[in-house]
């Protein structure tokens, strides 16, 4: 059981711990680069941590926990016990979160591993959480526009699935080396979500939108 320093600021004590786990997990012989590729995080941002540039988000914290099978709170500085706590059998289910990467505009392949992926994620919970099972390669999409039929809002949060499925609302399709929320018209065509522009038919579907987990009131 790693001892708090009260000498130390939130953000050292947190870089600190990050240090105690790189070694830890240098002795199972994962480098730093390799440690921030399991977790689904930019290298330099985990270096950034380490260097006390950056400060340790929870949801940084929590991918970190997950991954390597220790306490997100003790790498944040807030409990002294490294191990992570086992949830109780009967809440395990009705607690659970899944933590995803966040998104400014729609992507193709592996989220976290993405070159346009800053780190930022979102926590998902109940129904939500349920259905990423069935997903493949999800992510978090904060749309940044109002839906010309009302159906999203802008500052939305998305839940996105990198699987084809014909009977979705609203798709994302690939045209021109970039990827687009858009409806299937009844020629064929596709119509962007953001500003009903039309794209052609030929565009290969990436994804879907599988539900709003966020919705902006204002």
């Amino acid at each position: 059981m790693a001892k708090v320093n009260e000498d130390l600021s939130a953000v050292g004590l947190s870089a600190q711990r990050l240090s105690d786990l790189l070694e830890s997990l240098a002795e199972r012989g994962l480098n730093q680069a390799q440690v921030a590729v399991k977790a689904g995080l930019p290298p330099q941002y985990v270096s950034d941590i380490k260097r006390s540039r950056r400060p340790m988000t929870e949801l940084v914290a929590r991918r970190l926990g997950e991954e390597f099978d220790v306490n997100f709170q003790w790498l944040m500085g807030i409990s002294n016990s490294m191990e992570n706590p086992t949830p109780h059998a009967s809440t395990a289910t009705a607690n659970s979160t899944v933590w995803l990467p966040l998104f400014s505009h729609p992507i193709e392949g592996e989220p976290r591993q993405h070159p346009t992926w800053n780190g930022a994620g979102v926590e998902i919970a109940g129904v939500a959480a349920g259905r990423i099972g069935l997903t493949r390669y999800p992510y978090v999409l904060q749309f940044g526009h109002n839906d010309v039929q009302g159906r999203l809002r802008q500052g939305d949060l998305i839940l996105i699935s990198q699987l084809q499925r014909d009977e979705a609302e609203i798709h994302v399709v690939s045209y021109r080396k970039k990827s687009f929320l858009a409806r299937a018209n009844k020629d064929g065509s596709w119509s962007r979500v953001a500003n009903d522009n039309n794209l052609p038919g030929d565009c290969p579907i990436t994804g879907h939108c599988i539900g709003i987990v966020w919705s902006a009131l204002i």
